[in-house]
């Protein structure tokens, strides 16, 4: 090693035994002072994003045909009710034709961007690459703001430019508490309405506030059971997580999400969804994400000394079969 090589590695070695912590807004984010991974101290789970199921869609709007129950005294049926589908020999039915509701939502284009300079990719020569973190929080981010509009989107609101999530698009089954907690009966109020017309519950979403009401709910129940036919607790740990919950109407999840937060005032007040999506119709399931192109990374053209990614994708929430959703709306503290 010459000398000079050596004056820089010590000189090196000494402004590394000065460690210290600063807040980076504004700085260079660059490589040779950074951990192998950042820590990203922010959500990343997107439990509903992760369980609809996704398809691919062609064309400038995506559309398709719901088909409604006939309602007759008998009940409902799709279209001849069994008054009409009984014959004689030799005759006939007396058929009806069932009815059909054409839908079609438009792709919306949801995306982040990320900008890296020239000197914050190639600054060092080891540790984070840059450009591939910031590709991989954009995308994360990405997944974060579709998973707020598969709950909160509406076309309606501002630009028009959010495709309609479930709070928006449920309009049947709809149970209101008038600012009342969140009671099971609430719950299975709605669940009934939803198996009468054909569906079969799935999930119930709400705030981490209901999540910990129906906790709450089956920890009582559950403690005046044990104690009926088991005697004492002594050395049973305490406590109850419910993220399952077997309901009069088939065992549903318990989906918490942050992005169902209570407002208003005296009182805050929250929708709790109550879904079916994975009833198999005939073109998808009753609840599905159509894609027209899907989460994807696309170079742009250079911004003076700075890489450009756009990380986007064009999709819309479709929901094929509405009567087997509903929710319970103005639930209180």
């Amino acid at each position: 090693m010459n000398i000079n090589a050596q004056t820089i590695e010590s000189a090196i070695q000494d402004i590394q035994k000065a460690i210290s912590s600063v807040d980076v807004s504004g700085l260079l984010l660059v490589r040779e002072d950074l951990q192998a991974e950042m820590a990203i101290m922010a959500p990343t789970d997107t439990p509903l994003r992760n369980r609809l199921n996704r398809v691919q869609g062609n064309g400038k709007a995506h559309s398709w045909y719901k088909l409604l129950p006939t309602t007759t005294s008998e009940g409902l049926f799709l279209g001849t009710s069994p008054t009409g589908g009984f014959f004689p020999p030799g005759g006939l039915p007396t058929a009806t034709t069932p009815n059909y509701k054409y839908v079609s939502a438009p792709y919306t284009s949801l995306g982040d961007l990320a900008t890296v300079s020239f000197f914050e990719q190639m600054a060092g020569g080891t540790y984070t690459d840059i450009k591939k973190h910031q590709l991989k929080l954009k995308m994360l981010n990405v997944a974060l703001m579709e998973e707020w509009a598969i709950i909160n989107g509406d076309s309606s609101v501002g630009t028009g430019l959010q495709f309609d999530g479930l709070r928006t698009q449920i309009t049947t089954n709809i149970k209101d508490n008038a600012g009342v907690p969140l009671a099971l009966a609430d719950l299975t109020t709605v669940m009934r309405n939803i198996v009468t017309v054909g569906g079969k519950p799935q999930a119930v979403v709400c705030s981490y506030r209901e999540v910990q009401r129906i906790s709450e709910l089956v920890l009582s129940s559950h403690y005046r059971l044990f104690q009926a036919g088991a005697g004492a607790l002594a050395d049973i740990p305490a406590g109850v997580s419910v993220t399952k919950w077997v309901s009069p109407f088939g065992t549903v999840d318990i989906i918490g999400s942050r992005y169902i937060v209570p407002t208003g005032a005296p009182t805050p007040v929250a929708d709790v969804l109550v879904i079916d999506d994975v009833t198999i119709l005939e073109d998808g399931n009753a609840i599905q994400m159509v894609d027209l192109m899907p989460l994807s990374a696309i170079d742009l053209a250079l911004l003076q000394s700075a890489y450009r990614t756009l990380v986007g994708e064009f999709t819309v929430l479709q929901m094929t079969a509405e009567a087997f959703q509903g929710k319970v709306t103005n639930v209180g503290e």
